[in-house]
């Protein structure tokens, strides 16, 4: 297995050190003095982290977060301040990844539909190569490794044991069973890790040091696609202690390693919810540190002159926000998907473009259209997504006019898994669910959704369900879909 090297230490030194990041307060897009050729043909590394919050990477504003490989990454890439997930939660946010497609107007958790390309197949078609190394548990049951070339696979995150299952190991759960989600699932998690000696042995570090092996037997290769998938930093937050130390030093009390994704109205203690932050902190930390070693091959092997590295998550988490912890509530009633869930980072670094930041509206579908315009591949006519590469280019301020988050929208299901987030480029926020009261809030003077004005504001709260109709009907959602969300108002009865 590859070792870890000393580009780590070098490039988080020289992020400690103030090497120069950019301004996480700057708007619009950088302009470069040299841009890309209409045409390219670079290898490409995806790397996707499951439950990673925008609001919780240095870079992306929050000073106290200690996360300087994602931060050393983005002082080289372009970065885009207003991504957003599609399609909820983790496999549709994959599918509409490889599908380059939304495809929450038409399903749900289930593999990449029968008949429908997915990425990995029309690159080998053209002769480039594919790779998947992954952890996350969800993937591999929806088969979303169908397609690549190589597959490499860490099992073990959830309810998949890479080796034997340990059944009668006795383990005993670190806070009360009802006020976490799943306990027995979190007790087998905790069984199947006892075997773990440190760190090394967790899913995000063997994932990482997989991928960084990869690298290093395939310094200069071409024609190459590699989708590095780690689960971290979503729960149970099994990172040693000492990370989440680092924010909460002296906590004293039950230790919750996963959250009861639910309202946490008196059940929970002001130290109690501080300190399940500073235990999903502590979780983002540790996967930092490890695709860290990603991130150092791909500048000490020399892959940065001719590989566009991508990095990004499929959704955000509550971790006390409006009376929330989890990021929805399983079955009991549908969660609005505000930023702290909706908003994902994403990270561009394309060789020879200048760092940059763009507030343009994005989404996971485009991430297809933009990697098959990076590799110089053709793209099939039958996707939604459109390739983010003129706003990193320069050539473009904006990308989409608003951009639609939601969980499977279907008609004989109620209530959806989430409520529908509609937010549009000049920074208004609508959410709405047929049996719940609408929210409009306004992002520029009200980031964190506290203060709902939709009440002297219906013009605008139609503006953007005219737009989200628009949008179904531009996907071709079926026509009972848009029928039954015609109105953002709450339904009678």
């Amino acid at each position: 297995m590859a070792q870890a090297g000393a580009g780590a230490r070098r490039h988080r030194a020289a992020a400690a050190q103030g090497r120069a990041l950019p301004d996480a307060n700057s708007r619009g897009v950088t302009h470069r003095s040299e841009l890309l050729p209409e045409v390219m043909a670079v290898n490409v590394i995806l790397i996707v982290s499951d439950t990673c919050r925008r609001d919780r990477i240095g870079a992306y504003g929050c000073e106290w977060m200690n996360t300087p490989s994602l931060d050393y990454l983005a002082s080289k890439s372009f970065v885009f301040e207003r991504a957003y997930c599609a399609s909820f939660p983790t496999v549709p946010h994959r599918v509409d990844v490889l599908t380059g497609r939304f495809g929450f107007p038409f399903y749900g958790w289930q593999p990449v539909p029968e008949g429908m390309s997915s990425l990995p197949e029309p690159l080998e078609a053209q002769g480039l190569a594919t790779q998947l190394i992954y952890d996350t548990p969800g993937m591999f049951g929806s088969q979303c490794y169908q397609g690549f070339r190589g597959v490499k696979y860490q099992a073990g995150q959830a309810a998949r044991c890479e080796e034997m299952i340990r059944l009668v190991l006795p383990v005993e759960l670190p806070c009360d069973a009802d006020r976490v989600r799943s306990p027995e699932a979190m007790l087998a998690r905790m069984r199947d890790a006892t075997w773990w000696q440190d760190e090394s042995d967790s899913f995000v570090a063997r994932t990482s040091m997989a991928a960084a092996q990869w690298l290093e037997e395939n310094c200069g290769a071409q024609d190459f696609l590699l989708w590095v998938d780690t689960f971290d930093p979503h729960e149970p937050w099994l990172s040693p202690l000492w990370y989440a130390r680092m924010y909460y030093p002296d906590y004293v009390g039950q230790d919750f390693i996963q959250a009861p994704y639910d309202y946490l109205d008196d059940r929970f203690t002001e130290e109690e919810v501080r300190w399940m932050h500073a235990r999903y902190c502590g979780e983002l930390t540790m996967m930092d540190r490890w695709i860290g070693e990603v991130i150092d091959r791909f500048f000490d092997l020399g892959f940065a002159e001719d590989t566009a590295l991508i990095f990004t998550s499929d959704h955000g988490f509550y971790l006390g926000e409006h009376n929330r912890a989890g990021k929805h509530t399983i079955v009991r009633e549908p969660w609005p998907l505000y930023d702290e869930v909706a908003a994902v980072p994403l990270m561009v670094y394309v060789p020879g473009v200048e760092p940059g930041r763009s507030d343009a509206l994005v989404q996971a579908p485009d991430l297809r259209a933009t990697i098959m315009e990076l590799m110089g591949a053709e793209e099939p006519a039958d996707v939604h997504g459109r390739s983010i590469m003129p706003v990193v280019r320069g050539e473009a301020d904006g990308h989409r006019e608003f951009a639609v988050s939601s969980g499977y929208l279907d008609e004989t299901r109620d209530p959806l898994v989430t409520r529908i987030a509609v937010n549009s480029a000049d920074g208004w926020s609508l959410h709405f669910h047929p049996s719940y009261e609408p929210e409009l809030y306004y992002l520029p003077e009200d980031p964190g959704q506290l203060s709902n004005v939709i009440a002297d504001n219906r013009e605008q709260a139609a503006r953007l369900h005219v737009g989200f109709l628009d949008f179904l009907r531009e996907v071709e959602a079926p026509a009972v879909t848009i029928e039954r969300l015609g109105s953002f108002e709450r339904r009678a009865g």
